[in-house]
């Protein structure tokens, strides 16, 4: 192949493997949040049980206190990884001045503009890490409905009062969120983020990579498409160095991705 030919592939291959970085830091966002319901809804109805007996057991309590923070610190780190990564990753292929960087911006305080569940979380981040951890207390309780049934209610919820007497910078918009509000329901808010998240990956997707990803796909196809095999994977060789004669003196295999083009539609990219 030409010196072209070689660089093209090289290049193309980036742009999918990013596209694939990218894939994967959306997911484990994800993943996080699905963990954290997953893991409430696991232990609910036995922490509630508990909590109707006269002496309960303080230690189940302490440790889903202690998870339910672990897991809503995970989701708050990867959702501030991902926001973040995707304007690094746009800032270094298209520069930060670029239309690219605009448009990804735009989005973004349209999302902050909108909802306050990404506005909050955006800024609880930073609350838990300086002043501690995010959720205070998880409320437990029953109501007796009639002799037989028992309404049970749990509730992780965040008080605005205690939110704003330890956290100075919650900024204009989100201190008048919370000044508005006595307390409110985390799971509403995660629920939210979900479709949020989703729209704003698919978004930069779609607005920003998707003729750069398609066009990769074609150029890898027309190129190396006839070497694919279900035995084998297709590589180039790369960051090659020669001795002084001429003769290869190391080099590394990179391969070719199609297993990513073959799964490339799962986020509208085609």
């Amino acid at each position: 192949m030409s010196k072209e030919e070689y660089n093209n592939i090289l290049e193309a291959i980036d742009v999918l493997y990013n596209y694939e970085n990218l894939k994967r830091l959306y997911e484990i966002v994800a993943l996080n949040n699905n963990e954290l319901i997953k893991f409430v809804m696991g232990e609910r109805d036995s922490l509630i049980k508990n909590s109707l007996s006269v002496v309960g057991d303080k230690e189940a309590y302490y440790f889903h206190y202690l998870n339910v923070n672990r897991f809503l610190l995970n989701y708050l780190s990867s959702l501030r990884t991902l926001i973040d990564h995707i304007e690094s990753a746009i800032k270094r292929k298209f520069g930060n001045t670029s239309n690219e960087q605009k448009i990804y911006k735009e989005k973004l305080k349209e999302m902050y503009d909108k909802y306050f569940s990404y506005r909050f979380f955006y800024k609880l981040r930073n609350y838990s890490q300086h002043c501690g951890l995010p959720i205070e207390e998880i409320e437990m309780s029953a109501t007796i409905i009639s002799e037989n049934e028992i309404k049970p209610e749990y509730k992780v919820e965040f008080k605005t009062k205690d939110l704003l007497d330890k956290y100075k910078e919650w900024g204009t918009n989100v201190k008048k969120d919370l000044e508005e509000r006595e307390s409110f329901s985390l799971f509403p808010l995660l629920e939210e983020m979900g479709i949020i998240i989703e729209n704003i990956f698919n978004f930069i997707l779609n607005s920003i990579y998707k003729s750069r990803i398609l066009k990769s796909i074609e150029y890898l196809e027309q190129h190396a498409g006839h070497l694919k095999g279900t035995e084998h994977k297709v590589c180039i060789f790369s960051n090659i160095v020669f001795e002084d004669n001429g003769s290869p003196k190391y080099f590394q295999t990179l391969a070719i991705p199609f297993d990513i083009i073959e799964n490339i539609g799962i986020f509208n990219c085609t």
